[in-house]
């Protein structure tokens, strides 16, 4: 390997942590990676039912292009022991981006799709399509997203089909120089609108509506590094009939990124 090609490699690894996504954690972004680079996620996702621990393989095939797979390990409290669960395949298309002095705008379109892979997953292929759009400078961010997810049925069973915003800014409070730690503070109002399920044609009183959260969160990134922290709190439940009020979701993640393969 010549010289020049190391100095280049070592200069990536030095920008790469200031290329980090700084992005909602419950909501959609539209940042990529560059290309040819990758990332490596881990990422523990708690609520009432289970405990997932989410690994995740994230790759640019252009600047604006990248995919991700995700296959998360799930622990319920039918299940001790944990399983693996459903495999996701997601892509994001960058397609709008204006770059300005301390300030960048950016929009994607994203898709994706679920597999009934895993011991006790779900038997039905999924699918979801959304839009984002993102403003940031040095000190402020801006998010607004919106994802529809398509459940498709099992059997008899019509599971409700499932719309998703999010709403999202962001914070950094010290502009700090890239050799130093760089926390980034976030606060996000997420919202979904379920339909009701059906079986056998007739609906289910006891299911879809709509709820609204608000999620406080933090990204602390170090160069190459960042570690993700957040908190979903129900505040308005418009679920309909008997549902339970879902209980407070939790992520803590890691984030490593990589120079590109070549």
């Amino acid at each position: 390997m010549n010289r020049n090609k190391i100095f280049t490699i070592l200069i990536v690894i030095v920008l790469s942590g200031a290329l980090f996504a700084h992005e909602p954690l419950f909501g959609l972004g539209p940042h990529t990676i560059y290309e040819a680079g990758y990332a490596i996620e881990t990422e523990f996702e708690k609520s009432d039912d289970e405990l997932v621990n989410q690994l995740e393989l994230l790759y640019g095939f252009t600047p604006d292009w990248a995919v991700t797979i995700a296959l998360p390990y799930q622990f319920t409290n039918d299940n001790k022991n944990g399983s693996l669960g459903r495999l996701t395949l997601r892509s994001k298309f960058r397609f709008y981006r204006d770059d300005m002095k301390g300030a960048s705008k950016q929009a994607a379109i994203h898709a994706g799709i679920q597999l009934p892979t895993g011991k006790n997953s779900i038997d039905a292929t999924d699918f979801f399509a959304g839009l984002s759009f993102g403003y940031e400078s040095r000190r402020h961010y801006f998010f607004t997203s919106a994802r529809f997810r398509y459940n498709r049925p099992i059997d008899n069973l019509e599971r409700g089909h499932v719309f998703k915003y999010d709403v999202a800014y962001g914070i950094r409070p010290w502009l700090l120089e890239y050799l130093q730690p760089d926390p980034v503070f976030l606060i996000e109002l997420t919202g979904e609108i379920i339909d009701q399920n059906s079986l056998n044609g007739v609906n289910n009183p006891d299911s879809g509506g709509n709820l609204i959260s608000i999620a406080p969160g933090l990204l602390f990134s170090y160069r190459n590094i960042m570690l993700k922290a957040g908190i979903k709190i129900p505040i308005l439940n418009g679920l309909n009939g008997s549902q339970k009020l879902p209980g407070n979701e939790y992520i803590l993640g890691l984030e490593i990124h990589f120079p590109p393969l070549y």
